[in-house]
């Protein structure tokens, strides 16, 4: 008999405990020991991937000096790439009883239990740490063309002096040299020239119109190199994308009615997002009761209670899960939760 229950408690994962609910108990006896039953928290991590685009800042000459067009517009955009469900046990602080180790032959069958890991003590709560995790993606430095394109140019200017000999005035012309800073334009235009330039010095050595000699490792490191810069120069018209991954792991903790919860909110530019945060569209968790595996209304004869050490378990209800994005469904799973099904007792002498 004592097999057949042991058998019957790993396969239902029950959980004994003894007496009444410890908020209606004013003293706990010595040698008792408080616990609590299980309660399922699903835990959900999702992942998404994201690609920023910087613009170069040549972008609006793109079309004028190379004869192609470049996106502008600065901008992020996100797509879920992989969920994941993980059903984990807490102990419920609202289900607490005690048991008295020292009763009968209670010590033997509680550690028993215990060393299978189906007995949750109220002072080890074990239960994931709640806690949201946003790392922060990766940030992109703004595209620009310092140390690339001289930023000052020479410039040549005639100023005149007067010059007064007898009665007359006479203007000297001088001349005069400065540094002034080039436009954008026109650093967008030498570096279009410098892309073709770089374009033909390539095509030159590789077809051997040129006066230098280039062999072996020479030519593949020269040719490389040209590949490198023009990339370089060609960058400051087009921009750069660059592509990461963030994460968002959140607990939702099911209740006994409640059947739908917002799990965290996704937005296609602004990534993943809590619950509470209206910026996103939200990510829905359904939960189905599994018909095929809801337990029956058990009574007790209490006419035939016997006396002994009374020990209370709580049965999970087999529920179906989903994971909805609007009329897309993201993910399904089938999950024992706990605190969903009903608390039954037994005597074990």
């Amino acid at each position: 008999m004592k097999k057949l229950i042991i058998l019957l408690l790993a396969i239902s994962l029950w959980i004994p405990i003894q007496g009444q609910p410890v908020s209606e108990i004013q003293q706990i006896p010595q040698g008792a020991v408080v616990y609590s039953l299980p309660r399922t928290c699903v835990r959900i991590v999702a992942e998404a991937h994201y690609s920023s685009f910087n613009p170069g800042p040549y972008a609006r000459f793109a079309r004028k000096f190379l004869g192609i067009d470049a996106g502008q517009t600065r901008m992020t955009t996100y797509e879920l790439s992989r969920i994941e469900i993980t059903p984990m046990l807490e102990a419920d602080p609202h289900q607490l009883y005690m048991v008295n180790l020292t009763s009968g032959n209670a010590e033997p069958w509680f550690l028993q239990l215990t060393s299978q890991g189906l007995v949750l003590l109220s002072d080890t709560y074990t239960a994931m740490e709640n806690k949201w995790r946003f790392p922060s993606i990766d940030d992109s430095r703004d595209v620009t063309d310092a140390g690339i394109i001289e930023t000052l140019k020479e410039e040549r200017t005639t100023l005149y002096r007067s010059q007064v000999q007898g009665r007359e005035v006479s203007a000297i012309p001088v001349e005069q040299t400065q540094l002034v800073e080039k436009t954008l334009e026109q650093r967008a235009g030498e570096a279009a020239r410098k892309i073709f330039q770089l374009r033909d010095m390539r095509y030159a050595i590789i077809t051997g119109d040129t006066d230098a000699v280039y062999s072996g490792e020479a030519m593949g490191a020269a040719i490389e190199e040209m590949r490198r810069m023009e990339e370089e120069y060609l960058r400051l018209f087009l921009g750069e994308t660059t592509t990461g991954k963030t994460h968002l792991s959140t607990d939702v903790l099911p209740d006994g009615e409640k059947n739908r919860y917002i799990a965290f909110r996704f937005s296609d530019t602004e990534g993943l997002l809590p619950a509470n945060n209206v910026g996103g569209r939200p990510i829905i968790l359904e939960m189905d009761t599994d018909t095929g595996a809801t337990i029956p209304q058990i009574r007790t004869d209490e006419g035939r209670v016997r006396s002994g050490t009374r020990l209370y378990y709580r049965q999970p209800i087999i529920t179906m899960i989903h994971l909805v994005d609007g009329q897309n469904e993201l993910l399904q799973a089938r999950i024992p939760v706990y605190q969903k099904g009903p608390i039954l007792n037994f005597i074990i002498n």
